[in-house]
């Protein structure tokens, strides 16, 4: 075999195993959402804990319009003056069948200027979903503020901002 003939044997090689990487597109990205949502408390055994759904609809900058739910349970402190406890879990479903799917850790406090709203913050992992957000893995924050229209209902509307790997063939 010849100088020549190597070298292009090599360069037919590493063009084929770079079209390889190319056309298996696994990569990273930002997420942002902005949403408007409703929700509901209601109690449990445990007075201090409530079950918390939340329903609405989101912008998600991967997957565009979307619906949202989530189930959280709240923790009323014991003590006045502490934030609330907040865990559960997410869904975001895009008008394609497109899920993504979190779980959440937060608090919220009352808002000082008004006892109608609270000020919350969650801390959402991104642990999969379906189609190109399968294996997606990230994290992100959520920060909002909710309206207390009845006792045990409200309006709330939230930003979040984070990143995600393991998407397969993102949307642009």
């Amino acid at each position: 075999m010849t100088k020549l003939s190597l070298i292009k044997n090599l360069s037919l090689a590493l063009g084929c195993a770079a079209l390889a990487f190319t056309t298996n597109s696994i990569s990273a990205a930002d997420i942002r959402v902005n949403a408007g949502t409703t929700w509901t408390l209601a109690p449990t055994a445990d007075p201090s804990v409530f079950t918390h759904t939340v329903d609405g609809i989101t912008q998600v900058s991967l997957l565009g319009n979307c619906t949202f739910h989530a189930d959280v349970l709240v923790r009323f402190p014991a003590k006045a003056g502490h934030p609330l406890a907040l865990a559960g879990s997410a869904i975001f479903m895009a008008t394609d069948g497109t899920t993504l799917k979190a779980a959440l850790v937060g608090e919220g406090t009352p808002d000082p200027a008004s006892a109608r709203f609270l000020n919350f913050h969650y801390r959402a992992t991104f642990n999969g979903g379906s189609g190109p957000l399968a294996n997606a893995r990230g994290e992100g924050d959520i920060n909002g503020a909710a309206l207390f229209v009845t006792e045990l209902s409200g309006k709330a509307t939230w930003k979040l901002k984070g990143h995600i790997e393991g998407i397969n063939n993102p949307k642009k």
